[in-house]
C-alpha cells in the first residue's frame, strides 16, 4: 500500500515519520486521505503533539519523510536483554519515539507476566529476522 516513492523509501501505513521541514515533529502513519495526498499521524512525537493538535494530525505526504531508525508498526522484534526467544510485534510508540507497545507477544514474554500487551525501551529491541 505503498503511495509515494523518494530515494527507494516507500511511506505507508504504520510508517515512522518526520515533516521535511521541521525534523522534530514525527508521528506514524494510520491512513491517507485525498487519493494518498494527505498522511493521518498518531502516535505523536511530544513537539507535535505540543503544538495544539491533540492526538492525531494530517499532513501533506510531500512534506513527510520516513524515519530510517524506526521500525514500522506491524514489525516483529525481540528484546535484546532477554533473547530471540522473547518477541513481540509493534502497535504503538510512545515517548517520543523512545518506547514501543508490543503485543502478539511470544510464550516466554508473556510467561514474565506481562499479559497481552507490554511497552519496552527502543534501545532494547532488535528486528526478529
Amino acid at each position: 500500500q505503498a503511495l509515494i516513492s523518494d530515494n527507494h523509501m516507500s511511506i505507508q501505513v504504520g510508517s515512522a515519520v518526520r515533516f521535511k521541514d521541521n525534523g522534530a515533529l514525527r508521528g506514524i502513519v494510520f491512513e491517507f486521505q485525498d487519493d494518498g495526498a494527505v498522511a493521518g499521524l498518531n502516535c505523536l512525537s511530544k513537539k507535535l503533539a505540543d503544538s495544539g493538535c491533540g492526538e492525531t494530525t494530517h499532513e501533506p505526504v510531500e512534506n513527510l519523510e520516513e524515519v530510517e531508525d524506526v521500525w514500522r508498526i506491524g514489525s516483529k522484534v525481540f528484546l535484546q536483554s532477554d533473547g530471540p526467544e522473547f518477541y513481540g510485534e509493534i502497535f504503538e510508540y510512545q515517548d517520543d519515539m523512545a518506547v514501543a507497545g508490543l503485543k502478539n507477544l511470544s510464550e516466554k514474554l508473556t510467561n514474565l507476566g506481562c499479559g497481552e500487551q507490554t511497552h519496552e525501551p527502543v534501545e532494547n529491541l532488535k528486528l526478529l529476522s
